[in-house]
């Protein structure tokens, strides 16, 4: 295979990006900063240094590919109008530069995120059927995301560019942070603040396993204009989670239990502080209570149709990432 990733540089692209290199793929990423992609270069990664953002920068980057990996993204915190010129037109423009080259595959990551948790009872089971959230209180990262995943589908072309769309839970490995807001929100060294009764089951995936249903999605045949959840089966609640990582780390990180009132509170307090400075918040209510929904992920359609199977337990990894955690925290005095 012959790929191009964007976001290569990242905690999954660079997963993604050596795991093709190892299978003997020619790999081309797509990278803002030369200094940042430097590794993957010396991997054997041909670099084409360019910025979404900016559209004459990557004119010809997908030449002689037959798949694209679009994993690129802004940051969560970015402003609208990056997220629109970086997320939402920068998708169009590599659509176009994919077409125009001959792709055959154009593999995009979306989200989990965009659908309305937020509505849904406790117990509901969730699959690729599913609404997404129409409300707008989801912020500017889950809006961009849904304008590009609705690029990506009409651009599906059978015979020409087929598209697919790979929704991937919260994707824990080496490099990516222990603590993700999901699961507590850190407050200080080896401390941290687990809000509620610490109940909600993770839409977890291990990195090595979400590497593979991307490949899958790059190679399965006709699979163009499909969606697929990507969640493990063997889902942990938070407390689960927490609990692991403490075994593995000699009984760190201490918790503080609130009620999920003070989350919520926290909300608030963000939406009125959004509000007087006219910034979008960092967090809000509805956000929080998308958070904390207690909803399960029915991927029986990536199994059945991807053959996607989990190749790394997902506590097995997990202990791996939280023991590197810990000796790193060992480290660091």
């Amino acid at each position: 295979m012959k790929a191009l990733v964007t976001g290569a540089t990242g905690f999954l692209g660079s997963y993604l990006a050596r795991a093709l290199m190892q299978r003997g793929d020619a790999v081309r990423i797509l990278a803002r900063n030369a200094e940042r992609a430097a590794p993957l270069q010396a991997a054997g990664a041909d670099v084409r240094l360019g910025d979404l953002g900016e559209p004459a920068s990557i004119r010809g980057v997908a030449e002689g590919m037959e798949t694209v990996f679009h994993l690129a993204r802004s940051a969560t915190a970015a402003s609208s109008q990056a997220f629109d010129r970086m997320d939402v037109a920068g998708t169009a423009q590599l659509l176009s530069e994919a077409k125009q080259a001959g792709v055959r595959r154009f593999v995009y990551v979306g989200t989990l995120a965009g659908y309305s948790l937020a509505q849904q009872p406790d117990g509901a089971i969730l699959d690729e059927h599913c609404e997404f959230d129409a409300t707008g209180r989801l912020g500017n990262y889950v809006r961009a995301k849904v304008l590009a995943e609705s690029a990506v589908l009409a651009a599906n072309n059978p015979g020409g560019l087929e598209t697919v769309i790979v929704r991937l839970g919260l994707v824990c490995g080496v490099g990516a942070g222990v603590f993700p807001a999901h699961v507590c929100q850190p407050f200080a060294r080896d401390r941290v603040i687990l809000f509620g009764d610490g109940g909600v089951p993770l839409p977890l995936v291990y990195v090595d396993n979400a590497v593979d249903a991307l490949l899958l999605a790059g190679s399965v045949p006709g699979v163009g204009g499909q969606t697929f959840n990507v969640v493990e089966d063997d889902v942990l609640t938070q407390n689960e989670y927490v609990a692991l990582l403490q075994r593995s780390a000699n009984g760190a990180p201490r918790v503080l239990r609130l009620p999920a009132i003070a989350y919520y509170t926290l909300g608030l307090v963000s939406e009125i502080a959004a509000t007087l400075r006219q910034k979008e918040p960092t967090t809000n209510r509805y956000r929080i209570k998308t958070r904390l929904a207690r909803v399960g992920w029915d991927c029986t359609k990536a199994r059945h149709v991807l053959k996607w199977r989990p190749r790394v337990p997902l506590r097995e990894g997990l202990t791996t990432v939280f023991r590197d955690y810990a000796r790193a925290r060992m480290k660091g005095g």
